[in-house]
Formats: structure tokens, sequence, C-alpha cells
């Protein structure tokens, strides 16, 4: 192996603790177990192998693949599919969820998914790195031999004998000695031979001796088939009245290698010390944790950092280009306390701790400023002079917390919404992140290190918790260049610099805003609330009288299928579900079920809108939400702590909640929505001539697409026709199917795709960008906006039909709904920077969808509106200018316009 070929070493979970436990399960004639008697020798066996295993081979990650449950997609084709295996020992079953918490602990991947077997999991990610990794070398440790089919040049089976240290390494050739077949010809072996284990029959009475003959000579089972007159006597028989058993078992033997695992990612192994130790410790497995220790060092070969512990920070300090690191562990930094800062420049690396627990609610008497606040540091956060940090929005507010007044100006990179770019699919955290970009370098998940829930604590010792956050800094800083290369060469740079990273300033003014809330109106609606469900629920006790005791739960959704299902004897068309889709086809079947669904919508409104929002008002009487600008996989914002942007307008009920959303005094409230936005994003990115027609001399777009789909005038086009074009024209934005339109329209399957067909032919360059998008997905793997932004679709590699559906749905709506969601963020980009020239004191106080709302100043409402009907108007001519110059946009955007002293007046 040249030392640029990386091993990663994938492992059968199952297969690895079974052989622990067998091998350690009659020695001395006890099980080992802890003083409180669990049972732990398995997983002291598979700790041990495991381990040993990585360091002996000096593997660069290391992925554990189990079985989830007994029923998989094989069952579907073989009832008794692994009928009659042996049960396994209770003490062996105890260990399996030990042994996930150990990989848990040492921070080893580890999947398992349903319907799905260890042998498919590590099937398809052997094939992901394969083809993704050239330089990657794969062992994989079984000792079932199905796994020799996935044999090639840089994929090889490791077959234990007496634990890991007996090692046999079958590649090619060994199996060709072995079995006299290449790895393509396992499965055609298992189909004639079967396998006992798995109850596969095969061909009864041929064994491995003649089927391996049979192999070698014909060379698959096609083409014994084929030559069966070639073959005589008693095997021939034999084939003959197997055939169907072999075709069926080779089917069962073949392992899949196109799932789309979630979370899957090689990066460099880092095995977590202190969870590990605790771990060990818990299982009494004291006599490894020395050793263990040891092997984690070994292992990580992690860089050691040299940093400066200091309380105070000195202008000696002060350099450009440094990187600051600001830790809380609140997930609302609007609420948030610092625990300390790692800062990394030419002059050094520091851990600045006067943030210590001790001194957090320590306030001057005289002074609005902490105790610990340190002007020198102030000074350096005020001045030009550049920094980068990780989540600049974050960082800026909880230095702001703390009484520090950083220069906004100075902060030029932020390395989350950077990443973010290069792949939205990862979740944004700093150690995804690294791991992404350098995956040579690696640090623990911030659960790891804090712990999580209510075991997350700061009181962590000193040195650890400077070395872990100083370690962000540095990190930060090392790997910038490279995320900067990897934007450029992706054209995202630009992205970066007029969309992402401007926005992240706009969004962090509209925070610090919040939204006043009417506190007597939100009070008024929650008993309204809490009595309509008490209501709802005598009324559901009314109609079904005896059926239910005193103590039924309407909130279980076991008890209600019991009682719709078992009780009630309603039809059970989807698997006793009783989700909302489920219930409204019960509707017509008895009165009790729109009772079920009221009752669920008030209980939510109250618990989820209502009483749910109590908690988050500050004693300003404002909420202060946190917009998330790297969450979602098309770009568009999300909001959370609360969710302003989940209260429907549609619903009568939840509309009214929109009414504890008042606005300042001297302030009136403006809501800008944008038209059909995506409708317009389509028909130019498709070039659509039709369509482009239609929003040219501001048509109803539904009511003319009905009447060029139904072949009549527009005035005869009717509610019914318009509400079908309607569906049409943002079904094919959100992957329309003739399955889906059939069941929405409750016509025929044929019906249904003969309007499809029909709607193509009066919209056909939107055929054509739809098959042009796929194919362009489909080559390279991603999709994009007009801006460069991306989104990677590994669903289209999929063999399971539903996921690859999946990719190839979003691979249309994404460039569509992202370049949507660009065009509203370069809007708001431009007019918080033109009121900010004017010195405005109007403002953006929130952004849901398509929907920006204002919080304009009563003197200043005729020269803001001016500024936000220019910028939004303009917002595709900007676009084009930045991104695409050559493009000619022929769209043109429309907003409509509200206003109100309170949300629910606006539209």
């Amino acid at each position: 192996m040249s030392k640029n070929e990386k091993k990663i070493l994938l492992v059968d979970g199952n297969a690895l603790i079974f052989r622990a436990y067998y091998a350690t399960a009659y020695k001395g004639g006890n099980l080992l177990k802890t003083t409180t008697g669990i049972y732990t020798n398995a997983v002291f066996s598979f700790v041990n192998m495991l381990t040993s295993l990585i360091e002996r081979n000096n593997y660069y990650d290391v992925k554990v693949a189990f079985d989830k449950g007994k029923h998989t997609f094989r069952h579907d084709q073989l009832v008794d599919y692994k009928a009659g295996r042996q049960k396994t020992p209770d003490e062996l079953i105890q260990q399996f969820p030990i042994a996930r918490e150990f990989l848990k602990a040492a921070n080893i991947d580890y999947f398992e998914m349903d319907d799905y077997e260890a042998d498919d999991l590590i099937g398809s990610m052997a094939n992901q790195i394969y083809h993704e990794k050239e330089r990657y070398l794969i062992e994989i440790l079984s000792s079932d031999k199905d796994l020799f089919q996935l044999i090639n040049d840089r994929t090889f089976v490791l077959v234990p004998h007496s634990g890991t240290s007996d090692l046999e390494v079958f590649d090619r050739q060994a199996l060709q000695e072995k079995w006299s077949c290449t790895p393509e010809q396992v499965p055609d072996l298992k189909g004639i031979m079967g396998d006992r284990s798995d109850n596969l029959k095969g061909v009864a009475g041929i064994g491995e001796i003649r089927a391996k003959k049979l192999i070698h000579e014909y060379g698959s089972l096609e083409s014994i088939y084929v030559h069966i007159d070639e073959i005589k006597g008693k095997t021939q028989e034999k084939l003959i009245n197997d055939k169907d058993s072999a075709f069926l078992c080779r089917d069962i033997a073949t392992i899949e290698r196109n799932i789309y695992i979630e979370g899957f990612q090689v990066h460099k192994l880092n095995l977590t010390i202190n969870p590990l130790i605790d771990f060990l410790n818990k299982y009494e497995m004291k006599s490894i944790v020395r050793n263990l220790t040891n092997t984690a060092d070994r292992i990580n070969q992690e860089l050691v950092i040299e940093y400066e512990l200091i309380d105070q920070w000195s202008s000696d300090f002060n350099v450009d280009n440094t990187s600051i690191f600001v830790e809380s562990l609140d997930s609302n930094y609007h609420d948030g306390q610092i625990i300390g800062i790692g800062i990394s420049n030419t002059k050094g690396n520091f851990f600045l701790n006067f943030f210590n627990d001790n001194q957090l609610d320590l306030f001057s008497l005289t002074s609005e400023q902490k105790v610990n606040y340190d002007q020198e540091f102030d000074q350096f956060l005020q001045s030009n002079l550049s920094k980068e940090t990780y989540d600049v929005k974050r960082t800026l507010v909880l230095l702001e917390n703390m009484g520090y007044h950083p220069n906004y100006e100075s902060f030029n990179y932020d390395m989350m919404s950077a990443c973010y770019l290069l792949d939205p699919n990862i979740t944004s955290t700093f150690s995804n992140h690294l791991g992404m970009v350098s995956p040579d370098l690696s640090i623990d998940q911030d659960d790891l290190f804090y712990g999580k829930g209510m075991k997350k604590t700061s009181e962590i010792e000193l040195n650890k918790k400077g070395d872990f956050i100083v370690k962000k800094a540095v990190y930060l800083q090392k790997v910038k260049p490279l995320v900067l290369e990897k934007l450029q060469s992706n054209h995202q740079l630009d992205l970066l610099k007029e969309i992402d990273y401007p926005l992240g300033f706009v969004l962090l003014r509209m925070e610090k805003h919040g939204v006043l809330i009417d506190q007597d109106q939100l009070n008024e609606q929650i008993k309204f609330a809490q009595r309509r469900v008490k209501e709802i629920e005598l009324e559901i006790r009314e109609i079904l009288g005896d059926t239910i005791t005193a103590d039924f739960n309407l909130a279980s959704p076991k008890q209600v299928g019991e009682l719709l299902y078992d009780t009630l004897k309603l039809t059970n068309k989807k698997k006793r579900s009783t989700n909302r889709e489920a219930l409204e086809e019960l509707l017509a079947e008895h009165a009790v079920v729109g009772h079920i669904l009221e009752y669920r919508k008030w209980t939510k409104l109250e618990s989820t809108y209502l009483s749910g929002f109590v908690k988050y008002i500050h004693d300003d009487g404002r909420v202060y939400t946190i917009f998330n600008q790297t969450l979602t996989t098309t770009g568009r914002l999300s909001s959370i702590e609360p969710n302003l942007q989940n209260i429907s307008i549609r619903e009568p009920e939840q509309r009214q909640v929109r009414k504890i959303f008042i606005v300042d005094e001297g302030y009136t409230f403006y809501s800008y929505d944008y038209s059909q936005i995506e409708l317009r994003v389509l028909a130019q990115m498709a070039h659509e001539e039709h369509m482009l027609e239609i929003f040219a001399k501001n048509g109803d777009i539904h009511a003319e697409s009905a009447s060029r789909i139904f072949h009549v005038e527009q005035d005869v086009v009717d509610k019914e026709m318009r509400r079908v074009a309607k569906v049409f024209n943002f079904g094919i934005i959100y992957g329309l199917s003739a399955f889906g339109l059939s069941k929405d329209l409750r016509i025929s399957y044929k019906q249904a795709q003969e309007l499809i067909d029909r709607y193509y032919e009066v919209f056909p360059a939107i055929k054509t960008f739809k098959d042009k998008t796929l194919a362009f997905a489909n080559q390279y793997g991603y999709v994009e906006t007009m801006s460069r932004r991306r989104r990677y679709l590994p669903e289209l590699k999929s063999g399971v039909r539903f996921q690859k559906e999946f990719g190839e749905r979003a691979a249309v709506n994404m460039p569509i709904q992202g370049t949507a969601a660009d065009l509203l963020k370069i809007a708001m980009i431009n007019i918080d920077r033109e009121f900010q020239e004017a010195k405005l004191t109007s403002f953006m106080s929130c952004q849901i969808h398509d929907e920006i709302i204002f919080s304009l100043k009563n003197e200043e409402i005729n020269q803001a509106k001016q500024i936000i009907t220019k910028h939004m108007d303009e917002a595709f001519i900007k676009l084009k200018s930045i991104f695409c110059p050559e493009e000619v946009i022929e769209v043109k955007l429309a907003t409509s316009q509200s206003s109100g002293k309170n949300w629910y007046e606006l539209k």
C-alpha cells in the first residue's frame, strides 16, 4: 500500500459479536458479567478484537453495519428465509445494545436500516467508496461468505478463525482457489448449492463440490440452463426440478449495492478517549482501560496545538486575519452565555478564559457591563482588523450578550456558511464541516465532549476545554484556504460573497429587533383553545358512550388505532395508521373520526402555537427567533425558537394566532409577498414561451393554463378546471406523477396520464427542462440554481425505488425553489443596505417563505415602500448581473402588498 492509499474497514457487526460471544461463552464455565449482573463477555471480546485490529492495520476509517430487525425485503421473496436458525441466547441479545453503546462512545460510525441486512449496508458502502475514493482500499471483516461477491481489485474480505489475530484474507485469487469462481459468480454458486444457515434450499442433492464444477464449466445459472441438455443423469434431473429454487436463492443471496445510507461519510477515524473510559468503567472492563487509552492515542495521532491560557487580552496580540471561536452550550444564542473563546493568529494561539462559570452571573453595581468585561478585547473587536469565525451571527450575538461591541464589518469569513454551500446535505456542525473539507483533521462532536441533554456541562477540566475550543479556532484558519479553493472550483465564491455571507448580517438585525407579542390576546386564545379541546373531548365521549373507558387517552395513536380498527372495525387500508391522511379516508365510516381530527387540530394549536409560545417571550414582551440559513437543502430559510414560519394563513383557527404578533407604537406592519414566484422562475429557467406570455400580460396563470389544457375559451373555464390546472402548475415543481394526480383528482390512472401528456403539449419547454435537469443530475450527481447553489442527490444512485423517485423529484424542484429563495435573499440584502444608508428606523421583522414582513416607521412609510418595491422588482435583474450576465431575463416579478397593526390584518 502506497502512502497515498488509505484503508477502510467495514465490519459485519452481527457476525463479529456472535463470534465474540461463542469464543468466550464456554471458557471457564461462567459468562463474564458486571457486579450488577449485566452480561459483558461478548462486548468485552468485541471491543478487544475490533480495537486490536484497528491499531494493527492502521485503518483510516471504520464503519460497522448491523441487522436492524428480523424482517427484511428477502422475507417478501421467501417467507421462511433464515427460519430454523438456532435461537439467539438471551445473554447475547442483551449485549447488542451495549456493543452499539461502545461504538457510539468510541466515535465509530455504525449503521442499521429497516428491511435490509448488514450485508446490504456493507455492499452499498463498499460500492460508494470504490467509485468515489479511487485511492482507498476496502477490507470487509465478516465470516459470512456471501460477502465474497464484493471482492474486486481494491476490496478484500477478512474471515476470522480465532479472534481477529488469525485472519484469512480473500482476494480474487484466494476465492478462485477456495470456490473455483469469480466474485461475480458467488450468487450463482449459492443459487445451486444453497445455504443451510439462511434456509436456502438451492438445488436439492447438489452440494458444494458439484456446484463449483458446474459454475466453473458454464459460468452462470443462465448458461447452465441454456446447456441443460449437455448435463446428464441425476444432476440434470435435479437442476430441472429445482430451477425456480436456484434462481430464487441466487436473487436472495445477491447483496444490494445501491442503498442510500443517510449520514454515511468517510472521514479520519478519531477514537474519543473520555467517553471510551466512561463506557469501560461503566461496564467494569477496567483491565483494558489503559491499553485502550493508549490505542486511541496511537490511532488518533491528533495534532498537538500549543496555546497560551490568558485571563485578559493584550493589544500585543492584535493582528489581521484572526480566527475567533466563541463557545457556548446554549442552543438559543439570544439567551446564551460564553464558556470560553479560542483565538488563533500569527501572534499565537490563545484560550481566553475570563468567562468562567463563577463569573457569569456577577454584575457591577455601577455599570451595565459585567465584572469580567475586558476593555482591551473590546477594543480589538471594535477595530478594523479582519476576523473570521464559525457561524458569525451566533458569534456576534454571544459577544454582545457579554457587553462587547464587535465591529460587524471586520468579520469577513463564516466557515459555516461557506461549508453549507459546498454540501447542504451535511448537518451544520463544526465537526461535520471539518471532516467534509479536510478528512485528515477531526474533532469530537460537541455532544460527545460536553455531554447531551441533562448531562451537558461546561464543568470540564480547564486544559481539556482549552484544547478543544482553541483547536476549533486553529482548524478554522487552517482549512479556510481549502474551503475557498473548493468554492472557487465550484464557481460558488460569488454566491458566498454576494448572498449568503451578507445575508447573515441582515438576519442578525432582524433577529435583534424581535417581534412584539400581545400577551392579553395570547392568553385569551389559550383559554379559548383549552375550552374547545374539552368540548370536543366531551362530544367524542357522547358519541362513543361506553365504548371507551374514562381513562381513554385521545392523544395516544395506539389507543386511537385500537378504537378505530379493533373496537369499531373500520376499514384498515393503511396498516392501522392513525395519521391525518388515513383518518380522512375514514370520515364517511363513523362520526367520531371527524371529531378526532378536530381534537388533534385544537390540541396542536394550543400546545404548539399558543401555550408553546409563552416560554419564548422575553421580559420586554418580544420573541427573538433564530433564522437558520444553513439547514434546508434548497437554500430556503427556516425559523426556530420559536418557529415564526409555520403559522398557517389557510387554516382559520391558526390564522387567528397571527393576532398575537403586534407592531410597535408609531410603526405599521407591511407585508410584501412575491406572487407565484416559483412558477415565474420555472417559466424563466425553462424558457417556456406560453407561460412567459401569460405572465407578461399579467394573466391568470391557472385559468389560462386550464383554457389551454381543456381546449376551451378562458371565459368558459370554471372553478374545477382552474383547480386542476393549479394542481398541474404547482405539481410540476413538486414531482407530479400520474398516480398522485389520479388520487388528488379522483380519476383513473389512465385519465391522469392523458392530462399530464396534454399539459406537456401545452407547455413543451417544461418537459424539456425536466428531462435536461434529470439528465444533468444523473450525470454529475447534483443540480444547481441560477446562482450556482448546489444540492447533491445520492438518492439517484439508490436501488430502492422510493428513494430514487425522491431524488428525481428533488432534482427538478431544487433549482426552481432554490432560485426563488435566492431572489428573495437578494431583495432582502439590498433593501437592508439602503435602509442603513438612508438611516431609516424602519426594519424587517420576519421572512416567511415568499413573504417579507416590515415594521415601517409611520413617518418613513412612503420612502421605505419605494425602496422595498424597487429592490423586490429588480431582484432577478440583480441575480443575472452577478451570476449569469449572458442570461436574458424574460419574466417580470410581481409582488402583492398589505398592511396592518398585527399579522392577522396582513393579506
